[in-house]
């Protein structure tokens, strides 16, 4: 969602802010709105000493703008007498709280929240007599079971990635079996950590998925298309999916949704979305006041208000008792709202980006192209600090 979307529900959220913070907000965002990929018109404003007063910002752009010192570190905000109490906080869902953090500062507040679901062809399900699987080892039996050549099906279509194009949704389905293997894509300072035995350990899963034609690779949402024409079980892809999914099956079956299945370690899970930064380009009293409004954004009632309107998640569990009757109706809300509990971000690390599209190879190195996956991973590794070395040089 960019932000000329942002400004048209605004109006609709603002309660008693004082005059000029409705205008003055508006006028901001509506300043960095048109044609412009959202993170150049920020840059492009910051630079012409017209930064906005708050601005939604993915977390790797706000380490950018943190180390240029152009945005307000919010410790002293969460902390202070208008801040947020301790069951406040801890209300919101523990992966989307960590991703505030830069360098062990707040500077990010959480906004628009996404994560990843493993969507199913129900009626295909019950009628094979299958279980919703749960764990890594049955998701793979039930890949096998539906998998025929003589009928064409298999059991998942996705999409690795590359190199050239970087992480997609396959990418992030890997990272997320490597997390529930008890893996991380970083260190604490932000060194990759793309080769390691769990990381090693869940790409041989999928290599193993692929060797033996249950999985398949493809570009521009294969997973989609596949489950939807009944070539394919699931599909694993964020919850944003959930209407294209919906357009693709085009009613001919019942799918329903369920939380990733858990590995030996335990869940696992990709976080994505945007979160909100003030700029110091505000004065004193106009961060206290985009604070103010920040905070209210996130509360209950509103943040499951701007969920059911946007198709996000809410940022805090005390959110999900005011949804009851909207998840009557789209139950899978709750059940990927719940993921963000233990879902991870991309490490906020310039060059990052990029890194990914180097572990993505390493999916294509260890399938399409027959290489080992120590090999493959170690390659990735090499790359991936590459990467990073060369974005902050």
């Amino acid at each position: 969602m960019d932000n000329f979307q942002f400004c048209r529900i605004l109006p609709l959220l603002l309660y008693n802010t004082e005059k000029w913070l409705d205008n003055a907000i508006l006028r901001h965002f509506r300043t960095l709105t048109r044609k412009v990929p959202l993170e150049a018109k920020i840059e492009a404003a910051v630079a012409g000493d017209k930064a906005p007063m708050i601005a939604q910002v993915e977390n790797d752009w706000a380490a950018g703008y943190a180390s240029s010192g152009v945005i307000v570190p919010l410790t002293s905000y969460v902390n202070g007498s208008n801040g947020l109490t301790a069951t406040q906080k801890s209300d919101i869902w523990k992966g989307v709280w960590n991703d505030q953090f830069l360098n062990g500062k707040m500077y990010m507040f959480p906004f628009n929240e996404s994560d990843y679901v493993m969507y199913y062809n129900d009626t295909w399900l019950k009628k094979d007599h299958l279980p919703v699987p749960t764990t890594w080892t049955q998701f793979a039996s039930d890949l096998k079971a539906v998998t025929s050549t003589s009928k064409d099906t298999w059991g998942l279509s996705m999409d690795p990635g590359s190199e050239t194009e970087g992480a997609e949704n396959g990418t992030y389905l890997y990272t997320s079996i490597m997390q529930s293997y008890g893996g991380t894509l970083a260190t604490k300072t932000g060194k990759p950590t793309f080769d390691t035995k769990a990381a090693q350990e869940a790409l041989q899963y999928l290599v193993n998925l692929w060797k033996a034609g249950y999985v398949k690779f493809g570009t521009d949402y294969p997973g989609q298309t596949a489950m939807g024409s009944e070539h394919s079980l699931f599909d694993m892809s964020t919850v944003a999916s959930y209407y294209y999914n919906e357009v693709a099956d085009a009613g001919k079956f019942t799918m329903d949704v369920a939380a990733f299945p858990k590995g030996p370690a335990g869940s696992g899970n990709s976080l994505a979305g945007t979160n909100i930064s003030i700029f110091t380009s505000a004065s004193k009293a106009q961060r206290q006041a985009a604070w103010t409004f920040m905070k209210w954004l996130a509360s209950p009632q509103e943040t499951a208000y701007w969920a059911e309107q946007t198709g996000y998640l809410p940022v805090t569990k005390a959110a999900l008792p005011d949804m009851k009757k909207y998840d009557a109706t789209h139950p899978y809300v709750e059940i990927a709202a719940k993921s963000l509990q233990y879902a991870t971000a991309t490490p906020p690390e310039a060059g990052f980006d990029e890194a990914m599209g180097a572990l993505a190879n390493a999916i294509q190195e260890a399938t399409v192209g027959h290489e080992s996956v120590a090999v493959a991973l170690n390659n990735a590794q090499s790359a991936a600090v590459a990467d990073i070395a060369a974005a902050k040089s």
